[in-house]
């Protein structure tokens, strides 16, 4: 049985690991929300799609992100051309297979965390076919291929980094239907 002591301490602790949160988000994290969601707006005008992938153990956040542009975050909207990509466990394809129906003037959003090798293959592979790249990443930083536009969390906690990149997530989608479809919610 844990001490009463330890139960306050602990949850104290993790109310200050989310008091720090917003504060890396109303500064630059804001402006890259406002920037990434422009961006799609542009790709979706210009009738390209948009595409997500989530990177082992973030496959659920671009999901769910994948759903809530499809079918809306905030307001009921017709569908946008959103399509996640999914690597199923033990999986072997390679990234230039995965990302073979993607087109030049398409984007698409990286969800990843401290597995930077497989993100900077990706970005390499849409670099070389014209494709806008979005990345959302944790520590360590992206060393060799930057995205175009990166929301960088230098953050090792995992369920804190999962936390930010939903929010974040659901703030560029708000931002993207807001726009695209009136401020009516």
């Amino acid at each position: 049985m844990l001490s009463h002591n330890f139960n306050r301490e602990f949850i104290l602790s993790q109310l200050l690991d989310l008091a720090e949160l917003p504060v890396l988000l109303s500064t630059e994290g804001l402006d890259v929300a406002q920037e990434m969601a422009n961006k799609m707006v542009d790709i979706f005008q210009a009738q390209h799609r948009l595409f997500i992938i989530g990177l082992e153990p973030y496959q659920n956040i671009a999901r769910d992100l994948s759903d809530n542009f499809n079918y809306g975050l905030n307001m009921n909207h017709p569908p946008l051309p959103v399509n996640f990509l999914e690597i199923m466990p033990g999986e072997q394809r390679s990234f230039s297979s995965l990302i073979k129906e993607l087109e030049k003037g398409d984007g698409l959003l990286i969800i990843t965390g401290e597995h930077n090798q497989p993100a900077e293959s990706l970005i390499q592979d849409c670099k070389e076919k014209n494709i806008f790249t979005f990345a959302f990443c944790s520590y360590p930083p992206l060393k060799n291929h930057r995205p175009d536009l990166l929301f960088y969390f230098p953050v090792l906690n995992r369920p804190r980094v999962k936390e930010i990149f939903l929010m974040l997530g659901h703030i560029i989608c708000t931002l993207v239907e807001s726009t695209l479809f009136g401020n009516s919610f």
